[in-house]
């Protein structure tokens, strides 16, 4: 049934056309999934042209309401729905269009355009140049010739190429202003990080191109997982950085793992100053087996800001939030949605995008949060036998009693879920349960082997919602007898 209702939602997408305005006011764009957005807009066109000299609040299009209003909960629920319904490539074309117009949308209150000569397509394919370059560098680190210490990645997601389907744009845009080419960094940046910590690998490490442009700095533990990266390029006059943040945890008591990223684009030439931010929290929850059940929830924050230090920084403050929640069978409900110091029209347009960022980063997330979840390192197991395990008689029966505990917690209390039995290493010996999933805290019962001198190796692996836990634990019997 949710296959169905997936083709169901994709035939709908494909006739859900995508529009742009190109101006200096925010697109309003198409479709998107479960999130918490925040739009803050410092500076802009407010329409009144009379004040745009002076101090004070003003707006991208115009002064918006100073109440909080709310967004109908049916238009979030069939914005998310359509949004999901779009192919990779559709979703990679919708956002590289709108991170574009957006920079755009900043360049004129910024003075971005005026710095860079009073010319926006001077100002626009400048922007061009740095989607490109952040592309190339997503696609160096994915094929593993950016730092050349890395592996290719097993799965690439190569940004989508498609020109929009109204026409706007050319080939050379569709890899927008860079913040297709951030998000697409972060996921083969996060795929190469969890295939670390899936090897056992733990520390701080750090990575650099020759020329310094661009760094990656990693945190693994066994707990944790924190990653960073800035890509600095350098225009005729514009000055662009890219930034993206993530940090991955184990599951909370609840089976619940939170992710936190952030994406921050930052344009500069002289007197001029932007920055587009979004961060998004997912939460998915995971099962008593510590396999991810399919809900989920993501929040988005998207804000924005423009400074034009030649016109006394005029700030206004804008804010739009939308939630919803993801269920297992890929139907949405929870909704809500407001927005506070900016037009409607301008609210849809933020939330939008934030949403179609939100569903991009989800798709590349999630499959990778299984990974992270089934290497064996959220979880400790101590074993407490009823003898030994060393220098055991040979038939020797032994209860080992396995107690899984979360290593985030030091409340002492079982994981739950299970805990199974399998040897590694087997000289004779038997286990009553092996290969069974035990109920956790789990009592196994072991047979020594017959003989003297014999050693064997027991791997036992805990899963529940707070993750996995693995242990190799050493039996031996006696060497010689007394």
């Amino acid at each position: 049934m949710a296959r169905a209702n997936r083709n169901n939602r994709q035939t709908q997408a494909n006739t859900f056309t995508l529009w742009r305005q190109r101006s200096n006011r925010l697109l309003v764009l198409s479709a998107l999934p479960s999130l918490t957005l925040f739009l803050n807009a410092c500076g802009g066109g407010s329409g009144d042209a009379g004040n745009s000299a002076q101090g004070g609040s003003r707006g991208f299009a115009g002064s918006g309401s100073s109440e909080e209003v709310e967004i109908d909960s049916a238009t979030v629920i069939d914005t998310a729905d359509k949004v999901a319904a779009m192919s990779d490539e559709d979703l990679n074309a919708a956002i590289a269009a709108a991170d574009l117009d957006i920079e755009m949308a900043l360049a004129q209150p910024s003075g971005l355009v005026r710095e860079l000569g009073g010319n926006e397509m001077t100002a626009r394919s400048q922007w061009v140049v740095v989607g490109m370059q952040m592309k190339l560098a997503a696609d160096a680190l994915a094929s593993g010739a950016l730092f050349g210490n890395t592996k290719p990645m097993s799965f690439i997601m190569k940004p989508g190429v498609r020109v929009q389907d109204d026409g706007g744009g050319g080939l050379s845009e569709a890899f927008g202003a860079g913040w297709l080419g951030g998000s697409l960094f972060n996921a083969f940046f996060v795929e190469t990080v969890i295939n670390d910590y899936s090897n056992g690998k733990s520390g701080a490490s750090t990575n650099a191109t020759g020329d310094g442009g661009i760094t990656t700095t990693t945190g693994l533990s066994d707990t944790s997982i924190n990653l960073n990266a800035t890509a600095k390029f350098s225009l005729d006059g514009l000055s662009a950085t890219i930034q993206t943040q993530s940090t991955i945890p184990c599951p909370d008591a609840n089976g619940l793992v939170t992710v936190n990223s952030i994406l921050d684009v930052t344009g500069q030439a002289g007197n001029a100053f932007q920055n587009a931010r979004f961060t998004f929290e997912l939460t998915a929850e995971v099962d008593d087996d510590a396999k991810l059940t399919g809900k989920n929830q993501l929040k988005t924050n998207t804000k924005a800001h423009t400074a034009d230090s030649s016109k006394g920084y005029d700030t206004t403050d804008q804010s739009v939030d939308i939630s919803i929640t993801q269920f297992a069978d890929e139907h949405f409900g929870d909704p809500n949605g407001n927005y506070k110091g900016t037009t409607q029209k301008d609210a849809l347009g933020w939330m939008y995008m934030g949403l179609m960022s939100g569903e991009s980063y989800r798709r590349q997330l999630l499959p990778n949060l299984q990974k992270m979840l089934d290497a064996g390192r959220c979880v400790s197991i101590t074993v407490e036998p009823s003898d030994g395990p060393l220098n055991l008689m040979p038939f020797t029966n032994v209860d080992l009693l396995t107690k899984p505990r979360a290593k985030i917690s030091n409340s002492g209390v079982t994981t739950h879920g299970t805990v199974q039995a399998k040897f590694k290493s087997n000289q004779g010996g038997a286990i009553t349960e092996s290969g069974d999933k035990v109920p956790a805290d789990a009592t196994f019962h072991y047979i020594s082997p017959l003989d003297y001198g014999r050693k064997e190796i027991v791997t036992f692996e805990a899963r529940s919602k707070r993750g996995t836990g693995k242990l190799d634990y050493t039996l031996t019997t006696s060497p010689h007898a007394d």
